[in-house]
């Protein structure tokens, strides 16, 4: 139970999300929770994790060979992307009690736009630089205020399963992007086509602003008080383990998609019609361990179930280095259930002990640690890839760092939820 009784007690969360949404999600009960709405605002989270995050590395193997990438540099668009993300970070953090939580939503989607039509029609690195730069800093604005929207008004008992849902949208748009790349693909005769995917995902990208817009169009949620600065994170039971956890997670996550095509290709001389494929295998992966692994923390506990997600992560960076191709698509699908349970459970962990008033200045705090560690995650594996020939000592420094942040999630404080 939250000790209300004194605020430094006030305990803890991890995800982005920010503030109250009465006439999107009006605070209602979690029976009269209305589902095609949070659905809704879920599809910006496509925007900015689907189209504005996970594209680029199904993309890369075919933009490093057009562009003549090295490994260092491929790496590179990752840290760009999150270290424009951590900037967002802070942006919407010092905005939080300045705009309206919609405003800000919209702003990202806008910002996350201007990058993938940067994407789209990139000739240089630089250009492409600037665009995965544009998509990073956007997606702030974005995931810093999906959780609490979603989460108004649910009880402790069910944030897992909803805080799922969030996630599972992003991992069924990881479905159909990686078919219908291979689909256009096939249509162009060019499995070296990926100008044209970030083009099409601008117009959907577009699409969902309008939806949105229209969803949003009612809203009065307040503004947010301003945050605390990096001292919010206090407010966390245990919350030097949280940050140790979320860190070891932000260096494996930046890092194991970023290679993922590219080792399968250049190390393992697989097709790039079957690395791609492998993406939709993830993304199945991703909206089963959501929905699933949301609902077992509900009844196992957030700390306990972090704790099997992220082990089960460590194992399938031992898969990639195996080199065949059932290994690499069980590696896929286990890798898939991790990534997108472990945000949600985060998240939600976070939720139990953090009201909505407080959640932009905690989470704000945490991705100030997040950050750094999901910049050098890209970067440092891309180096070594240089150095090496080959992914194989990227990928062994992935599963010693999951498996560190399994032992530090078994050591994360248990706490007794409000039903």
């Amino acid at each position: 139970m939250k000790d209300t009784s004194n605020p430094s007690a006030a305990p803890h969360l991890l995800h982005r999300g920010t503030t109250n949404f009465p006439s999107v999600f009006a605070v209602e009960p979690a029976t009269q929770l209305r589902w095609p709405r949070v659905i809704l605002v879920t599809l910006a989270g496509v925007v900015s994790h689907t189209f504005g995050r996970s594209t680029m590395p199904l993309l890369l193997p075919a933009i490093s060979d057009d562009l003549g990438l090295s490994a260092t540099t491929a790496g590179a668009t990752g840290s760009v992307n999150m270290a424009a993300y951590l900037c967002g970070v802070i942006a919407v953090t010092y905005l939080a009690n300045r705009l309206a939580p919609s405003l800000l939503m919209k702003i990202g989607l806008w910002t996350i736009l201007a990058g993938l039509l940067s994407l789209g029609t990139a000739q240089n690195t630089w250009q492409l630089m600037i665009g995965t730069g544009l998509a990073g800093f956007g997606g702030a604005g974005i995931w810093l205020t999906m959780p609490v929207i979603a989460t108004t008004g649910v009880s402790a008992a069910k944030r897992g399963m909803v805080m799922g849902s969030l996630t599972a949208t992003m991992g069924v748009a990881s479905i159909v992007v990686p078919f219908a790349t291979s689909g256009l693909r096939g249509i162009v005769d060019n499995d070296g086509a990926w100008r044209e995917i970030w083009l099409i995902e601008t117009l959907a990208a577009s699409a969902i602003l309008v939806v949105l817009y229209v969803v949003l169009r009612d809203d009065v949620s307040p503004r947010l008080p301003l945050g605390a600065g990096i001292r919010a994170i206090t407010r966390l039971q245990g919350w030097k383990t949280a940050v140790f956890f979320y860190m070891a997670f932000a260096f494996v996550a930046s890092s194991w998609f970023q290679f993922f095509g590219l080792s399968l290709e250049n190390d393992h001389n697989m097709s790039r019609e079957f690395t791609t494929h492998m993406w939709a295998l993830m993304g199945i992966g991703g909206v089963l361990g959501a929905l699933t692994f949301g609902r077992l923390s509900d009844r196992l506990g957030r700390p306990r179930t972090m704790c099997i997600v992220t082990a089960a992560g460590a194992t399938t960076c031992l898969l990639v280095l195996v080199g065949e191709m059932w290994a690499a698509a069980l590696a896929a699908a286990i890798y898939g259930v991790s990534a997108m349970a472990v945000p949600s459970l985060t998240a939600t962990f976070v939720r139990d002990q953090v009201d909505e008033h407080d959640f932009t200045a905690v989470f704000g705090a945490m991705t100030i640690f997040y950050g750094p560690a999901s910049v050098v995650g890209p970067i440092s594996g891309g180096v070594l890839a240089d150095i090496t020939g080959s992914y194989r000592l990227s990928y062994i420094l992935l599963a010693v760092t999951f498996a560190f942040a399994s032992l530090a999630a078994w050591r994360l404080p248990r706490i007794e939820k409000d039903n």
